[in-house]
């Protein structure tokens, strides 16, 4: 229940519009926030909005972006050029990267996924009232949907990097991505760019890992002919390139010091040089920077400037492994089948169940790319439309990521065991284990090898020993 503020008389004053077609979330929202003491304003389209809005002192808005006729993202952003003091939580049943970016780019205050519940929309309405009552400034431009999102997720750690995106995508603030190789540090760099105000300029990526330090300089800042040995002509750097766009540094922990100073001095300046040139270049560019390294250690080690640090942490951006957000994984799985089809022309596919409980157990070392290059691999090595447990590759078959998959054949296996054979289980734990092993062994094995129709491969990995040695206990035991 709501905890009621110290004073009850401005929060019986505050109206709440909750715009929403579905009658049950307006019952529900209305109940919440009444018993809460505010005064719930509904509307079940734009138009009926559009009028309480103009007839009541609104405070706050629920929206849902699915409504008949208009849909809530360009509602909010109408709304908000004509009441901008207005603060809006835009709601959806079907939470997607774009629309969750689109709508904090609108200038919304947060972002609610649906089913939520009553504790959520509680802790919403009182972040939301605790805000001061100012102009907001204009909302972004809308941009147009792509055909598919950059970046896939719906775990709580990806909406809350949505909700990043969308934020800082509609300012031109410098923002530093830090995050393990393989997490998509890239993706998330192009999709800020993508929903920015400088979307149709150029994106101008440059990683600074992967060229040798003596080529940096002339990447980054370009030549003049005849700068150097095998300078023939004039080249343009990576900073003149992205003038009016975005540049994106990638592993900007690699970069050298010497080119680290030069770097601070064009993000404090806006000018620089070309090698063997004397002309100041005026640049206009959005810095996004990115590492998979500590940047402290590094400054601690004296390999990373402090003044460049703090220049580049504006906003900064967290993402985390695929490890801490498992839930994740199966909608990626189906994210790369969709995109393998189309790139490689193999049909579609699908994953087991029990395949599927692998490929969410496993630890990902290499994240994403690690996980995408997977999948593109068991598209193109499996003849069948169906990605089976068998055909998944041997580093993933771990006793870990099995235990899930292989859980209701043992149990199917001990539930249905004689009981003398139960009996010999649950013996005194001074039993011989030989003994045990004896009585339990061969009908084990059986009810196994039945359940998995008789493959061996299979059979053997539950057993947790290997094809030979399962050959020779179907011999010995006389199993047919």
């Amino acid at each position: 229940m709501f905890k009621q503020p110290e004073n009850k008389q401005i929060q019986e004053q505050t109206q709440i519009l909750v715009l929403d077609d579905e009658p049950s979330i307006r019952w529900v929202m209305d109940r919440t926030l009444s018993q809460g003491g505010y005064i719930p304003r509904l509307a079940a389209d734009a138009p009926e909005a559009r009028q309480l809005l103009k007839n009541h002192s609104i405070r706050l808005a629920f929206v849902d972006i699915n409504l008949p006729g208009q849909d809530g993202l360009s509602f909010t952003r109408e709304m908000l050029k004509k009441y901008p003091s207005l603060l809006t939580i835009v709601m959806t049943g079907e939470s997607t990267m774009y629309t969750t970016v689109e709508a904090m780019k609108s200038g919304v205050f947060d972002y609610l996924p649906k089913p939520f519940n009553i504790e959520e929309i509680e802790e919403l309405v009182r972040r939301a009232l605790r805000v001061p009552l100012k102009i907001k400034g204009s909302a972004g431009t809308k941009s147009e949907k792509p055909d598919d999102d950059l970046l896939t997720g719906q775990s709580k750690a990806m909406r809350e990097l949505y909700k990043s995106i969308g934020r800082v995508a509609a300012t031109d603030l410098t923002v530093l991505i830090q995050g393990e190789s393989g997490t998509g540090k890239e993706l998330i760099a192009r999709s800020i760019h993508r929903h920015s105000l400088r979307s149709s300029q150029a994106f101008v990526a440059i990683n600074c890992a992967a060229i040798p330090s003596e080529l940096m300089e002339s990447e980054l800042f370009g030549h003049e002919k005849g700068a150097f040995t095998g300078a023939t002509e004039r080249k343009h750097g990576k900073l003149e390139l992205a003038s009016q766009g975005t540049l994106f540094l990638d592993e900007i922990g690699d970069m050298p010091m010497n080119l680290q100073s030069k770097l601070l001095r064009v993000l404090q300046e806006k000018q620089f040089e070309r090698l063997g040139g004397k002309e100041l270049i005026t640049t206009d560019m959005r810095i996004i920077a990115a590492t998979h390294q500590n940047l402290f250690h590094l400054i601690q080690n004296s390999q990373f400037r402090t003044d460049l640090y703090y220049r580049l942490n504006v906003f900064p951006i967290n993402i985390a492994p695929l490890r801490e957000r498992k839930e994740d994984i199966p909608v990626l799985v189906e994210h790369f089948l969709q995109k393998g089809s189309k790139e490689m022309a193999v049909g579609r596919k699908v994953v087991e169940p029990e395949a599927m409980k692998v490929l969410t157990n496993y630890e990902w070392p290499g994240n994403i790319r690690e996980l995408e290059n997977t999948v593109k691999s068991l598209m193109i090595t499996n003849v069948t439309g169906t990605i089976t447990l068998d055909s998944l590759p041997k580093n993933l078959l771990t006793p870990e990521c099995l235990s899930d998959s292989t859980e209701s054949l043992e149990e199917v296996a001990f539930g249905k065991l004689e009981q003398p054979v139960k009996n010999a289980v649950e013996l005194n734990s001074n039993l011989l284990l030989a003994e045990v092993i004896s009585q339990v062994e061969r009908p084990l094995i059986s009810l196994l090898l039945q359940q998995t129709n008789w493959n061996q491969q299979r059979t053997a990995r539950i057993l947790g020993i290997n094809r030979n040695t399962l050959r020779k206990k179907i011999k010995t035991l006389g199993l047919k």
